[in-house]
């Protein structure tokens, strides 16, 4: 459908965001139990070259919280982003950490066309190690994601959200948190259950994934949880064609204790793409 087959006035975002600079866009997305400001240090570098958008995933940051009594799984997020994209706009580039990984992988493979480059970061895309058959990998995430579940569903939230946390980030870290910090935390509680519930629900057609490996740079951090170096392992064998790189001393946060290096990565993976385009 072009532009003269549609009314192309332009559409209230669900989704709060911030974008900045000019260019091909970009499309930066968080992960779970955080916010767009993640992106911060890699935003102030890709607008000299690109157009840069940032949203907060839908209940974080100032993005509304998902109706109770409305079902939801990662499409949601996902018809909320396209919402953020014009009608009639160009290809993008998009780029995704943890649960925003999930969520940009899903987005390319609706619309693999409209995607230039994919960066994912660690995303939680568990199904990888079931079509790879890792079920030792697999068995890890789900026992971290079925005690988080039992001791919210039980009320103690401060005990889901500190397990979550020391996984995900090392053993201590939640209680070398800021008191201020972990009450935000056990604030998005309910929307970290939706998010294990979706992720643990998404599937991809094994050739979609195929067709976007020659586009998609994969990083991960050399010191995250064993289970998920093992899911990115999965996935770039899924992706032929995929780049896989490490950021030497990271963690899974990667693009907050390692943003500079991330950045750069991120940034040879687009300028590469425009070289061949160019070519």
């Amino acid at each position: 459908m072009t532009c003269a087959d549609v009314t192309c006035e332009p559409r209230k975002p669900l989704l709060h965001y911030v974008d900045a600079g000019q260019g091909e866009t970009v499309l930066l997305l968080h992960g779970s139990a955080s916010t767009s400001a993640i992106w911060r240090h890699t935003a102030r570098t890709l607008q000299s070259f690109y157009h840069v958008v940032a949203p907060d995933l839908i209940g974080y940051g100032r993005s509304p919280a998902w109706p109770a009594d409305v079902p939801y799984s990662v499409e949601a997020e996902i018809h909320a982003l396209q919402a953020l994209l014009p009608c009639c706009a160009a290809n993008y580039h998009l780029v995704g950490h943890s649960y925003g990984g999930l969520t940009a992988l899903m987005l390319a493979l609706a619309s693999p066309t409209r995607v230039l480059t994919l960066t994912l970061i660690e995303p939680v895309f568990f199904a990888a190690l079931r079509y790879h058959d890792d079920k030792t990998a697999y068995r890890g995430f789900s026992e971290v994601r079925d005690t988080f579940l039992s001791k919210l569903a039980g009320g103690d939230v401060e005990t889901a959200m500190r397990g979550f946390t020391c996984f995900w980030t090392g053993d201590g870290a939640w209680d070398r948190m800021p008191e201020d910090m972990r009450k935000d935390l056990m604030e998005q509680a309910r929307k970290i259950e939706l998010d294990w519930h979706s992720s643990f629900a998404a599937e991809a057609d094994l050739n979609g994934l195929a067709s976007l490996g020659p586009r998609t740079l994969l990083l991960y951090g050399d010191h995250s949880p064993a289970p998920m170096l093992r899911l990115i392992d999965a996935l770039h064998a899924l992706m032929p064609g995929s780049t896989l790189t490490p950021v030497p001393g990271a963690g899974h946060l990667l693009p907050v204790t390692h943003a500079a290096a991330v950045t750069q990565c991120m940034l040879g993976h687009l300028h590469a793409d425009a070289e061949r385009r160019l070519y």
